[in-house]
C-alpha cells in the first residue's frame, strides 16, 4: 500500500501546532497546551490569546500573525461565534490544517446552521482542511501526539485505528480500551464532519502501516454510496468494526441533536455494512470484544469450532450462540477423543463442547482441541468457584501455575484462532488474564465470545469471495 497522503498527514504529524484559545481557566485551552506539553511537544506549541501574557512558561501571543516559526495545524477552541474570524487569521497566517473543538454548530439548531456555513466558506476560501467543529481532535501514539488530553497507558503504541464521531464518547472510549488490553495506532473524533469525514479517515487508515483494524462509532454517514465503495476498498486488506447508533426514530432524533448528523433508516446502513464487508456490532460490549479478538487472532480457515469448558451450562450457552451466529461444532476427531480418554475421569463426556469440569484438564483440553485438524478455532471456558481459587491464593498458587504453559497454545497451530472466557471473583479473571497473555484475548461472557469468533469467521469467508 502506497504512503499516507500529505493533504491529511499534518493532523497526525504536524511540524507545529497553535493552540487558538488558550486559557488561564479550567477547560480544554488550559489542559491541552500541559499534556502536549508532558507528551513532548513543548518546543513546537504556540499558544494564542488577545490578553497576552504567559501560560505554562510559554507565551501567549496575541493573535494567530503574531506566531512565529512554521505551523501548519491549528486546533481552535473559541467561542462558536468566533470561529470564522479566527479561520480568516489562520487562514492569512498560512496554516491549512485545522481542528475546530468548539460546539455550536449544526447540531444546535439554524443559528448554528448558519454559523457553520460562515466557518465552511471562510475555511474554503483558504484552502483549509477541517476536522470538527465538536470533536476533540486527534491522537497519534507513533509520537505521543493528541488535541486531547488521554490517560497514559492510552498513548501506547497499537495496532487499533479509532474513527469516532462523537469527541466525548472518542475520549472516554480512549481513555478506558488499555484497560481491555486494546491499544490505538491512530484515533479520530469528526464531530460534525463539517470537512473531513469517515471515508477520508478510512482511506487514511487504510493506508497506515500502524493500523491493522479499524474501530468505528458512526451516528450517520455524509455520503452513504461514497461510504459502501470506501468500506469494500478497506476490508479487502484490513477489517474495519462498526458501532453505528440511530436504529430507532427516537435514536435517530438523539444523532441528530448531537452531531448534526442525520441518520438514516437502519436497514440501509444493515444492508451496505453487509455488501461492503464490514462488521457491524450490536453493542459498544461487542464492538470491544470483537476489537480484542480481530487485532490478536488470526483469520479462521472455515467456520469449525471446539469449546472446551470447566462449566457445563456455559459451554451449552456458548454453543447456542455459536450455532445461531453461523458456526459448527463437528466431533471431535478418532485421535482427540483417543487422548481425552485416556486422561478423562468416568463421568466426562468426550464430545465437543467438552467437558472438562472439576477434572483440572483444562491445558490438556485446550491443547487436543488445538492440534485437531477437525476445529477451524477454538473457545477455552475457564472457570473456577472463588472458594477453589482462596485455597489456591492461600498456598501461593496462581492461575498460571495452574494452567501451565499457557504462551505456547499459539505455537500449536498459529493459523488457529484461540479465545478464553471466564466469568466469576474479580481476582480469578485478573489472575487469569494475566496468565493467558495478550496473544489470546479473554471475553467475560459465553456468548460474546463466540459471537466475536463467527465475525472472525464472516470477514475471513468475505475476503475469499
Amino acid at each position: 500500500m502506497a504512503s499516507n497522503s500529505p493533504g491529511l498527514r499534518p493532523f497526525f504529524e504536524p511540524r507545529g501546532v497553535v493552540i487558538v484559545g488558550a486559557r488561564r481557566s479550567p477547560g480544554f485551552g488550559y489542559v491541552i497546551p500541559i499534556a502536549l506539553q508532558r507528551q513532548g511537544w513543548g518546543d513546537r506549541l504556540f499558544l494564542v490569546n488577545p490578553a497576552g501574557g504567559e501560560l505554562h512558561g510559554l507565551p501567549l501571543y496575541r493573535s494567530v500573525s503574531e506566531v512565529p516559526g512554521d505551523p501548519d495545524l491549528a486546533v481552535v477552541i473559541v467561542p462558536a461565534e468566533a470561529v470564522p474570524a479566527t479561520l480568516e487569521e489562520i487562514g492569512r497566517r498560512g496554516i491549512r490544517h485545522v481542528v475546530i473543538e468548539s460546539a455550536g454548530f449544526n447540531e444546535v439548531g439554524e443559528e448554528g446552521r448558519a454559523r457553520q456555513r460562515a466557518a465552511k466558506e471562510a475555511a474554503e476560501r483558504h484552502g483549509i482542511r477541517v476536522i470538527g467543529p465538536n470533536c476533540v481532535g486527534v491522537v497519534n501514539t507513533a509520537n505521543r501526539f493528541s488535541t486531547v488530553e488521554v490517560v497514559e497507558k492510552a498513548l501506547t503504541p497499537g495496532p487499533l485505528g479509532v474513527i469516532a464521531q462523537s469527541g466525548v464518547f472518542g475520549n472516554i472510549l480512549l481513555d478506558g480500551l488499555h484497560q481491555e488490553g486494546l491499544y490505538i495506532s491512530k484515533a479520530v473524533t469528526l464531530g460534525n464532519r463539517m470537512d473531513v469525514d469517515e471515508c477520508e479517515m478510512l482511506d487514511y487508515l487504510h493506508r497506515d502501516p500502524e493500523t491493522r483494524v479499524v474501530m468505528m462509532y458512526l451516528e450517520g454517514a455524509s455520503d452513504g454510496r461514497r461510504l459502501v465503495e470506501t468500506l469494500r476498498r478497506v476490508t479487502a486488506d484490513k477489517p474495519v468494526l462498526i458501532l453505528k447508533s440511530g436504529r430507532t426514530g427516537k435514536g435517530r432524533e438523539a444523532t441528530a441533536s448531537h452531531t448534526g448528523s442525520m441518520s438514516g433508516e437502519d436497514e440501509l446502513y444493515e444492508a451496505a455494512f453487509r455488501q461492503s464487508g464490514a462488521v457491524r456490532a450490536e453493542s459498544l460490549d461487542e464492538l470491544i470484544d470483537m476489537a480484542k479478538v480481530f487485532v490478536s487472532q488470526p483469520l479462521p480457515r472455515g467456520n469449525r469450532l471446539g469449546i472446551t469448558t470447566s462449566s457445563g451450562s456455559l459451554g451449552a450457552l456458548a454453543t447456542d450462540a455459536a450455532v445461531s451466529a453461523g458456526l459448527l461444532l463437528p466431533p471431535l476427531s478418532g485421535e482427540t477423543a483417543s487422548r481425552m480418554r485416556a486422561i478423562a475421569p468416568r463421568w466426562m463426556n468426550v464430545r465437543n463442547p467438552l467437558d472438562v469440569g472439576p477434572s483440572g484438564a483444562y491445558l490438556q483440553a485446550i491443547t487436543a482441541l488445538m492440534e485437531d485438524p477437525g476445529m477451524d478455532m477454538v473457545l477455552a471456558i475457564m472457570v473456577m468457584p472463588f472458594a477453589v481459587f482462596r485455597e489456591f491464593m492461600a498456598r501461593g498458587v496462581s492461575v498460571k501455575d495452574f494452567l501451565g504453559g499457557t504462551a505456547g497454545l499459539r505455537e500449536l497451530a498459529p493459523q488457529k484462532p484461540l479465545v478464553a472466557c471466564s466469568i466469576g471473583d474479580q481476582g480469578f479473571l485478573e489472575d487469569l488474564d494475566e496468565a493467558l497473555t495478550a496473544a489470546v484475548p479473554l471475553i467475560r461472557s459465553p456468548e460474546r465470545a463466540a459471537r466475536a469468533l463467527a465475525a472472525l469467521y464472516r470477514y475471513a469467508s468475505r475476503k475469499k469471495e
